[in-house]
């Protein structure tokens, strides 16, 4: 293999590293098509998962209309004030009654009474701070961002803002994608060292650009994550490969604290599939854990959404012999099953 095959495949590995995103298991990615209304949902944890966190690839594709990596907030307030953590789906933990006392920052993660939280943003802990400043307990602080995060008209105004801020960013990184691993090659095999060279000078002015359009995110649009803004900055000033993802990057700041339901809500898309399922989650709690955080959200939710148009039985077609189905996941059951095993128990509905 010549020494230019193999700089090209270790810069095509760095540049599968960047598209990488490690994030919370309670993150969903919603991605869309150009010209599209229609979102798909992307869970983290597929390639590889721990307890509360996982990978997921956000590779770019041809004509992406739109990209937000949306999350719930880390806690939900139950009876008497008692907080509990969802680490992922169906999972839970009873963390107790806390004061702002127990909870500490600690670099990408909040510890509460010992346990880790990662947040993919510090703009969620700058809106607790504000709460805290105003004289909210702690079940009432996350009681409020629960409120602001399902909220589709400020889901609606943080699209926008991202929208508008991000334009050039959208299109200057894919340029630069092309353009070191298109442009470069072509222009050494068939062009002069010169043109290559020059070629290269105009992909780092690229750079330079990048690197102060997420120093002015940081600065004027999202000024509690100016610190993790201006890092991201600084190495892609320097690293070409983290250049070509900032846009994904400066995205996990933009949607820190919006639900992916609510953002689902404000662009009209009340059929997509994760909604559904996420509704049903609601309808039909599989666990006392789970009808505390159904009682919960579900007032929270029905502000915006018809909850009875998704209680509503699956096609069977492909299984004409089924009788009875899961109102939670759907599942079809033979008539001799009463009870959906996956779902913890649920009681099984007849067509």
């Amino acid at each position: 293999m010549s020494v230019q095959a193999e700089f090209l495949l270790i810069a095509l590995a760095l540049f599968l590293w960047e598209s990488l995103l490690w994030l919370p298991m309670r993150n969903c990615v919603l991605k869309r098509r150009w010209r599209s209304r229609h979102w798909q949902a992307r869970m983290p944890g597929h390639l590889f998962a721990t307890r509360a966190a996982g990978v997921l690839p956000l590779l770019p594709g041809p004509l992406e209309g739109g990209l937000a990596p949306c999350q719930s907030p880390a806690l939900f307030p139950g009876a008497e004030n008692v907080l509990h953590l969802e680490s992922r789906e169906g999972v839970f933990f009873n963390l107790g009654t806390l004061d702002w006392k127990n909870l500490v920052r600690d670099g990408h993660h909040l510890r509460v009474n010992g346990t880790h939280i990662r947040l993919t943003s510090p703009r969620t802990l700058a809106a607790l701070s504000h709460l805290r400043q105003r004289g909210y307990s702690v079940s009432q602080a996350f009681s409020r961002q629960w409120q602001l995060a399902l909220s589709p008209s400020r889901a609606a105004r943080e699209w926008r803002r991202w929208r508008l801020a991000s334009s050039t960013l959208r299109f200057f990184c894919p340029v630069l994608t092309v353009g070191f691993f298109v442009g470069l090659p072509l222009l050494y095999l068939y062009t002069s060292l010169l043109n290559m060279l020059l070629f290269s000078a105009w992909l780092w002015l690229l750079m330079v650009f990048i690197s102060a359009q997420l120093w002015w995110l940081g600065r004027r649009v999202y000024p509690e994550a100016r610190g993790a803004l201006r890092m991201d900055a600084l190495l892609s000033l320097l690293v070409p490969f983290h250049a070509m993802r900032a846009s994904e990057n400066a995205s996990l700041h933009a949607f820190a604290t919006t639900h992916p339901a609510a953002l689902l809500l404000s662009t009209g898309d009340l059929e997509n599939p994760w909604l559904a399922h996420y509704s049903r989650r609601i309808l039909f709690p599989a666990s006392p854990a789970d009808a505390a955080w159904s009682s919960f959200i579900r007032p929270l939710l029905e502000k915006h959404l018809d909850f009875a148009r998704y209680d509503t039985p699956p096609g069977r077609d492909e299984a004409e012999e089924s009788a009875r189905y899961c109102p939670r996941c759907h599942a079809l059951y033979l008539k001799t099953t009463t009870s959906c095993q996956d779902c913890h128990g649920v009681a099984l509905r007849e067509f």
